[in-house]
């Protein structure tokens, strides 16, 4: 049975309060429910399904962790043969979503091993490179997983909030037709967003709800690619999906930053006592440099996994393989939005050194390698491959927590 655990467990008790006994089984049945492809809103709902990320046991998070990357995986596709017009597909939101939640994943594990950071360099001597990886596995395991257990918290809300939009926005214009938008039918939509973001704002405690960004810079960024759908010029359709990826991408880090933080900090236990009681104010205490500290040496060895690569947070974003750093419809942006953006958040000069992480705790350390990530790999084919083999697919539709669902799909394979 699970009951009030050490660690993250001490912050509950501490406010007096007693945990649920809940069984695995219990648990495990929660994030279970089968769902099937395509991936509607409400089946977004299904899949986030009920829990408490500081005490279900850690096969619940796998399963609800690798239903979530599914489905964005099946969102990113469809999405990208709808913006595409018979044209050029685009790597979207849910396109780098998809892999974000499959590397999450390599950390959801009761005895974890650090696969999602980088490989020790080869003059580092073999004893060190094992008291690295010690080290490294500590910082996962301790304060019965705080790490892991506020990304995963951050994984689950993200996608019910924005798997939910972009499964509406698909219901609504997947038979999107015209010369120009409907405003009409996009205003029926935005009004119907703003009712569900309104209700997501009144869930209970157990989803461990981070502060709110404006729902308006969530609603620009999926009106850019509303715009897409009605443009006919490849350039200009393509600077229009890097718009609506930037704004978007900037809403989500918002809303992680206190997952985030949770998850870098190295006072692990308080840090998620903030997080359970919606402590969102900057951290003014001696705490405050250590933790910094630990950030910065802990960033720079994270990794991304993408089909075909794994790319160093610390080092600088190189180009896909056999092709420019951008493509060419993204070499010389034109429009003042995306203009705008990238001004504000591409914060790399020319050299290359800049494209990469420091401190992945900071917004806008964050936002600078992922404007260039998301600019860089937008007409990536690869990327819009399924995360999954179709068997283990079947297996999480049905609500089995499937080995092999760690195994990533070669480039090229399952690209639907």
């Amino acid at each position: 049975m699970i009951g009030p655990v050490s660690g993250v467990g001490e912050a509950v008790r501490e406010a007096g309060k007693t945990l649920p006994q809940i069984s695995p089984a219990e648990a495990l049945a929660a994030a279970a429910e089968p769902v099937d492809l395509p991936i509607s809103a409400d089946e977004v709902r299904i899949i986030a399904s009920r829990g408490f990320p500081l005490v279900e046991p850690v096969e619940a998070m796998q399963l609800r962790n690798r239903r979530i990357t599914l489905a964005y995986g099946d969102l990113s596709v469809r999405l990208a043969k709808l913006l595409a017009r018979g044209g050029q597909r685009q790597a979207n939101w849910c396109t780098f979503s998809t892999w974000s939640s499959k590397t999450i994943g390599g950390w959801i594990e009761r005895d974890p091993e650090p696969d999602p950071m980088d490989d020790p360099p080869w003059w580092m001597p073999a004893f060190v490179g094992g008291v690295r990886r010690s080290l490294l596995k500590w910082a996962m395991k301790r304060d019965n997983g705080a790490t892991y257990r506020a990304l995963a918290a951050g994984n689950r809300f993200v996608f019910l909030e924005i798997g939910t939009a972009f499964g509406q926005f698909l219901d609504a214009f997947g038979d999107a037709g015209g010369e120009s938008p409907d405003e009409a039918a996009w205003d029926d939509y935005w009004r119907a967003m703003e009712a569900e973001l309104a209700r997501q704002g009144r869930l209970d405690p157990s989803w461990m709800l981070t502060e709110s960004p404006a729902p308006e810079e969530l609603g620009l960024g999926l009106r850019q690619y509303y715009e897409a759908l009605f443009t006919t010029d490849p350039k200009l359709r393509a600077e229009r999906v890097l718009a609506g990826n930037l704004l978007i991408g900037a809403y989500e880090q918002r809303r992680v930053q206190g997952y985030v933080s949770c998850s870098l900090a190295l006072f692990s236990n308080h840090a998620m006592r903030r997080l359970v009681t919606r402590r969102f104010d900057a951290e003014r205490s001696w705490r405050q440099w250590p933790t910094w500290a630990y950030a910065r040496a802990v960033s720079p060895h994270m990794v991304l996994k993408l089909p075909g690569e794994k790319l160093v947070l610390g080092k600088p974003l190189p180009p896909p393989a056999g092709a420019p750093l951008f493509p060419e419809d993204l070499q010389a942006v034109t429009t003042p939005l995306v203009q705008a953006l990238l001004t504000r958040y591409d914060v790399a000069g020319p050299q290359d050194d800049d494209r990469r992480v420091r401190n992945w705790a900071s917004y806008d350390d964050r936002m600078n390698y992922i404007a260039n990530l998301f600019r860089s790999r937008q007409q990536h084919e690869p990327l819009l491959g399924k995360p999954f083999p179709p068997d283990v697919e079947r297996k999480l539709l049905d609500g089995e927590l499937a080995p092999g669902a760690t195994t990533a799909i070669p480039p090229g394979d399952g690209a639907g």
